[in-house]
């Protein structure tokens, strides 16, 4: 459980997650050496597989024992998320853009023809090229985040780039925990992400849209979203606490 430069945590706050408040990272130590591992509200870092008990402890707890080594982490190269784990990205953003046309918000599609193109195309392509949708006006969604001080969370209440988070209604219909949360939505740490926060975005935000898929031995299956550019400022409030379990 290693600090990081103070330089490094104002980046980190600014750069895509890996899951909902976590970056998977090979970070570069004082030492020269390098560590695989996770950086948890862009402040402290884990290596893989290494999740200690302290990581249970309120926040400022965890802050001071990372603070006890003598080891900091003074660069990171971000891990992007494995395309298979972002699969449902893409058909969703597919259903998403069929509704807009039947909206008539954005230019409706020919024919069946041009319709069945855009799915093949949207089937085939990476994730990182997945097509970005627009929010509908009045669409909230929820974050869960471990930590009160989540540093996604700008002091303006928006969102940094590449914030992840789940929709008002997938968390009502399955999150009564913070436990649950960590299910869900298959995050890497154990702790409960008990701290919510509200997310009202404008009309036309864009967003992509997916579903959790399994790892870190939790089964997933939640919505997710990503926020591509962040929020601005009075979208966010919170954090409300929920039970840990």
């Amino acid at each position: 459980m290693l600090r990081l430069s103070g330089w490094l945590e104002i980046w980190l706050a600014g750069q895509p997650e890996y899951r909902m408040g976590y970056q998977k990272v090979i970070a570069t130590l004082n030492t020269g050496g390098t560590e695989t591992g996770i950086i948890v509200n862009s402040q402290v870092f884990l290596k893989h597989n290494d999740i200690p008990w302290q990581m249970f402890m309120d926040w400022d707890y965890i802050l001071k024992e990372a603070l006890k080594s003598s080891l900091t982490v003074t660069n990171a190269t971000l891990i992007p998320r494995e395309p298979d784990t972002l699969k449902g990205v893409r058909r969703i953003a597919l259903a998403n853009e069929k509704f807009r046309v039947l909206a008539n918000r954005k230019t409706a599609l020919a024919n069946f023809s041009e319709a069945r193109e855009l799915e093949i195309r949207a089937n085939s392509a990476a994730a990182e090229d997945a097509l970005v949708t627009l929010t509908e006006y009045g669409e909230i969604f929820k974050r869960f985040s471990a930590y009160a001080n989540d540093r996604r969370i700008t002091s303006g209440k928006g969102l940094t780039p590449g914030t992840f988070a789940t929709t008002k209604e997938d968390a009502d219909a399955s999150i009564k925990t913070g436990a649950d949360a960590v299910s869900r939505y298959a995050l890497p740490n154990s702790k409960p992400a008990s701290n919510v926060f509200t997310i009202s975005p404008p009309k036309d935000t864009d967003l992509k849209r997916g579903v959790a898929q399994p790892a870190n031995n939790q089964p997933g299956g939640g919505v997710e979203v990503i926020f591509v550019n962040g929020l601005p400022d009075n979208t966010v409030s919170g954090p409300i606490v929920i039970p840990d379990k």
